[in-house]
Parts: structure tokens; C-alpha cells; sequence
């Protein structure tokens, strides 16, 4: 005999399958969401970056994901050509060139205060927003691995700022503290290479076009008799 509780559980899962109004619906992906945003021009980027699982930068990336190889990833075209996906392309390229110089400094002084040019280099949420955007372009199947991808940098970010610290009135690091964060550079860099080897090559090079010339200044109308 069914408890009063259970009797009515089932009444509501039986009332979900026949309203469809109760049914829950299935879930959008990224690739859809920054399509509609698209079309109504709602915001693509806020919108691209809505599933929470994205944001799990903080975190270790997860293990254990068939992991899609960038031959086999199936992209979007004409996502991939959008002004938002292009844009966010840039900005990541910004970012690796902006780590690469910055590792450049640090080898030559390894007791340089790297937290400042970090926080200034690197917009942690902003970043998050590009990586989103950019990775729409790809199936869904596909955003499994690049996730994994994206959720690394973040994380190699998060680490490195923690590997630069300084100890309060000790401006000096140590070669095993040199090397610590000698390897998070490292390993942000082949992140970020990683990242982009599911790009095709024209994406990465792609130069926006010139802004049109201005218009020729107006001719002045002589005065009238």
C-alpha cells in the first residue's frame, strides 16, 4: 500500500508526461544560445556564457572525457565568421602573446612582483567570457574537450598568480620558487596552444578589413544671385 506522500509523487510524474506544459524541457546548447542571440541581438557573449559547467575555471579540469580530436571536431562556419567569435579569437591571441612577454620578463628577473602585471594583463572574467564565446563554434561533442581546454587556462592562471606570490618582507624567491612559476608559464602557453590547434588556420590569421575612407569633404555651393 502506497503512502499518502508516494501516491501523490506519482500523480504529479504521471501529470509531467501528459501536460507538455509540465514537461521539462531539454537542454540549449551554447551553440544554439549564441544563435539566438545573434538573432535577436541580444547579447551574444553574455548569452554563449550562460551553462554553469563553464565557469568551473577555479577547479582542476575534469578527467575521463572521450576526448575529441581537432580533426575530427565539427564547427559552425557562420558562427565561426560572427563579428563576437572573431573577436574573442583576438582577444585570446592578446592573452598568450601578453603571457609570453610577460615570461620573457620574469626570466630575466626572477624576483619581479608579478601579481599587479597579472591582474592587469588578465581579466579573469572577461577571459572566461572569450573562452565561452569561441568554443560555441564547435559541436556539442566537441565542447566536451575544449571545455577541458578552457577550464586548464583558468586554471594555469589561477596558479601561476599563486606560484608569483611574494612572502611579506621577503622580496626575494628562491630557484625552487623560480621554477614553480617558470612552469606555470609553461604550461598556460601549451594550453592555449592546445586550444587553438581545433581552429582552422584562416580563424587564427584572420585580419579584419580596413574601415572604409571617409567621405570626400562637400563641395561649397556658391553664393546665389
Amino acid at each position: 500500500k502506497l503512502s499518502s506522500r508516494t501516491a501523490l509523487a506519482v500523480m504529479l510524474s504521471l501529470l509531467a508526461i501528459q501536460l507538455p506544459g509540465l514537461s521539462p524541457q531539454p537542454p540549449t546548447s551554447r551553440r544554439a544560445l549564441l544563435r539566438q542571440a545573434g538573432a535577436l541581438g541580444a547579447g551574444a557573449a553574455g548569452l554563449a556564457a550562460a551553462p554553469p559547467a563553464s565557469f568551473a575555471g577555479l577547479l582542476p579540469p575534469k578527467q575521463g572525457i572521450e576526448k575529441t580530436k581537432p580533426a575530427d571536431a565539427e564547427l559552425d562556419d557562420e558562427l565561426l565568421a560572427s563579428k563576437s567569435v572573431r573577436d574573442g579569437i583576438a582577444a585570446l591571441k592578446q592573452y598568450r602573446k601578453s603571457a609570453i612577454s610577460l615570461q620573457d620578463q620574469f626570466a630575466k628577473d626572477g624576483n619581479m612582483n608579478l601579481i599587479p602585471v597579472i591582474r592587469k594583463e588578465f581579466d579573469f572574467s572577461k577571459l572566461r567570457d572569450d573562452l565561452n564565446v569561441v568554443t560555441t563554434v564547435f559541436d556539442d561533442q566537441t565542447q566536451l574537450t575544449t571545455d577541458q581546454r578552457t577550464r586548464s587556462i583558468i586554471y594555469d592562471l589561477t596558479e601561476l598568480e599563486n606560484a608569483a606570490r611574494l612572502k611579506k618582507g621577503d622580496p626575494e624567491r628562491t630557484p625552487k620558487k623560480i621554477a614553480n612559476v617558470q612552469k606555470w608559464f609553461v604550461k598556460l602557453d601549451k594550453d592555449f596552444g592546445d586550444l587553438f590547434e581545433y581552429f582552422p588556420a584562416s580563424a587564427l590569421n584572420y585580419v579584419p578589413p580596413p574601415p572604409p575612407p571617409p567621405p570626400p569633404p562637400a563641395r561649397s555651393q556658391p553664393p546665389a544671385r
